[in-house]
């Protein structure tokens, strides 16, 4: 049997540990794998894309490459040029230092790349850890690291279209063989952003993004409530963002 051609890439950058963990783990399923992922940190940056700026490549070793662009760009370069000739099977983004959850899917730079496979009928898996929730202060990478292997085998046995992410979270507890969910995207009651305001040396303001812990969202079925409870959280989704429930009132 031919073996799966993997693509790995991740938003926190080449040297994150999150993307030294799905080497490892994809270094079981395949010898096939190329890893393209940005040269520093990218998170936030959603779907974002590279149009007012050259991307710079830099070969770091065999299929090892850093880009100065966006996850997005990651999978594009890929897809586009390194790899066009013999495209990826399967493409693996994480994992994230961070949670993924609710309305984060919005924003992260891990689900845009996963989403730019998908979008080219490329399956695509985004997977992020959570951190201080159950054990605050744990270096909550350890819950990947016991439950990682497992979780993928059991995802790729899945029969699922390939126009649509599966976005896996892991909940900070590090425990091995945790249960999982298939779950909704949730939603926060209150988001989870802030936007402060500071004066610089000289006096002029800036403002710093940041976020803050978010409560509420716990409904039975989603992603938020799933982590709450101790279990992996595995949310199917898509790019076709139409709000049906509104569209069927009109038509």
């Amino acid at each position: 049997m031919k073996q799966k051609k993997i693509l790995i890439t991740n938003d926190d950058g080449i040297n994150a540990p999150g993307i030294e963990l799905l080497i490892n783990a994809a270094k079981r399923i395949s010898s096939d794998i190329t890893i393209i992922a940005p040269e520093r940190e990218q998170s936030g940056k959603s779907q974002a894309m590279s149009l007012s700026d050259i991307i710079r490549l830099r070969e770091i070793d065999v299929n090892v490459f850093s880009i100065s662009g966006t996850p997005t760009d990651c999978v594009m370069l890929a897809i586009k040029q390194l790899m066009k000739d013999n495209k990826p099977d399967l493409i693996l983004s994480g994992v994230n230092r961070g949670q993924n959850l609710a309305d984060d899917v919005n924003y992260s730079g891990t689900i845009g790349a996963a989403m730019e496979g998908a979008i080219h009928n490329i399956k695509s898996i985004a997977l992020s850890q959570v951190f201080n929730i159950h054990n605050k202060g744990l270096d909550a990478f350890q819950a990947t690291k016991k439950n990682l292997d497992r979780t993928l085998d059991f995802v790729l046995d899945l029969d699922y279209p390939d126009n649509i992410v599966l976005n896996i979270n892991f909940p900070d507890i590090a425990e091995d063989n945790l249960s999982h969910r298939f779950t909704t995207q949730g939603k926060r009651d209150i988001p989870a952003h802030t936007m402060e305001e500071r004066i610089d040396p000289r006096g002029q303001k800036y403002y710093w993004i940041g976020f803050k812990r978010a409560e509420g969202g716990m409904h039975d079925g989603t992603d938020l409530d799933c982590i709450q409870k101790g279990f992996i959280s595995i949310t199917p989704i898509g790019p076709d963002r139409t709000a049906y429930s509104f569209l069927e009132t009109k038509i």
